[in-house]
């Protein structure tokens, strides 16, 4: 049983190791790139167009892939290259005028094709993973063509801008002309205006001067009438200083008239009081006032005479010295 069955296993084994060295195993576990120019794309007015397109794709099932085609080469060139051709195609008749997709529309144009390619290239047995499109080739009269206008236009405007700058130039002339004039015109005004200026200056200048020497004649002699006035002044008031000194001397003799005045009053009040005094001391002491009435006679006469009686001890004691203890006497 074992020797019957060993040779299936060496051909299923060989099966197996041709398997895994046939390029096609290989091929399904890594992505593919296709490169293809796809020629004489037509717009819808029949300009044709060449595409330089790149596509990246997969196989997703190696065995019905493998079952189809014998390689990539060969599915590259029977399916994927009629297919874009084909696709690319129907995208390109959408666009009427070849010089819509050569400026305005050509982005927009090349986003059509591959989403086109990107969308619909693709069946059960691969994916496409990305679409490039490196290059899109117009015909050369075409591109001639374009280019003679680009020439022509490049150099029409060129005039245009010579003549917007010719334009500009006679313009900025034209202004710097009217600005000269003006310049000019307001330098006369300014001349003329200085002119008046240096006129009414001078005319004030010498009215400051008529002014100044008035103002210096008003100075003096409000200065004379000033010093006038302050002699004037000083005059008076020395005269009512004197004045005021002799009214102060008239007071003071006045002040010492009434003190010798007061002070005459106050003796001769005192001489009176000293007198009643004396006199109530006579009346109270009559032997006393006979003494001094007497005395007073002696000494006009340069008689002596004592009193006699029974009182003669009151001038005996008169007639005695002192003591330090009589005081109150």
């Amino acid at each position: 049983m074992r020797m019957k069955l060993l040779p299936e296993i060496l051909v299923v084994l060989a099966a197996l190791g041709l398997a895994s060295c046939n390029p096609s195993n290989r091929a399904n576990q890594s992505d593919q790139v296709y490169s293809v120019m796809l020629p004489a794309v037509r717009l819808g007015d029949g300009v044709p167009l060449n595409l330089d397109v790149w596509m990246r794709w997969k196989i997703e099932k190696p065995g019905v892939f493998f079952a189809q085609f014998p390689n990539v080469d060969t599915f590259n060139k029977m399916v994927l290259f009629p297919r874009a051709l084909e696709l690319s195609n129907t995208v390109a008749n959408r666009y009427p005028s070849v010089d819509s997709v050569f400026a305005q529309q050509r982005e927009l144009f090349l986003a059509d094709i591959k989403q086109a390619l990107s969308s619909q290239l693709g069946e059960n047995t691969i994916s496409v993973k990305e679409v490039t499109i490196g290059n899109v080739t117009f015909p050369k009269s075409y591109t001639d063509a374009m280019e003679a206008a680009g020439m022509k236009r490049q150099h029409i405007e060129g005039i245009q801008h010579q003549n917007e700058v010719d334009l500009e130039k006679a313009t900025a002339a034209k202004k710097k002309a009217d600005a000269d004039a003006q310049v000019a015109i307001a330098e006369a005004e300014a001349q003329a205006t200085l002119a008046r200026i240096e006129t009414k200056t001078e005319e004030a200048r010498r009215a400051s001067e008529l002014a100044r020497a008035e103002t210096a004649g008003q100075i003096s002699r409000r200065q004379a009438q000033a010093e006038a006035d302050s002699a004037r002044l000083i005059n008076k008031a020395e005269l009512e200083r004197l004045a005021d000194l002799k009214n102060l001397d008239v007071e003071k003799r006045r002040n010492l008239d009434d003190l010798d005045v007061e002070k005459k009053r106050k003796e001769k009040k005192a001489d009176s009081d000293s007198q009643l005094e004396l006199a109530g001391v006579l009346q109270n002491n009559p032997i006393f006032a006979s003494f001094l009435i007497n005395k007073e006679l002696a000494s006009k006469v340069d008689i002596a005479v004592l009193p006699t009686g029974a009182d003669a001890s009151v001038l005996g004691g008169f007639w005695q010295p002192k003591k330090e203890g009589d005081k109150n006497n």
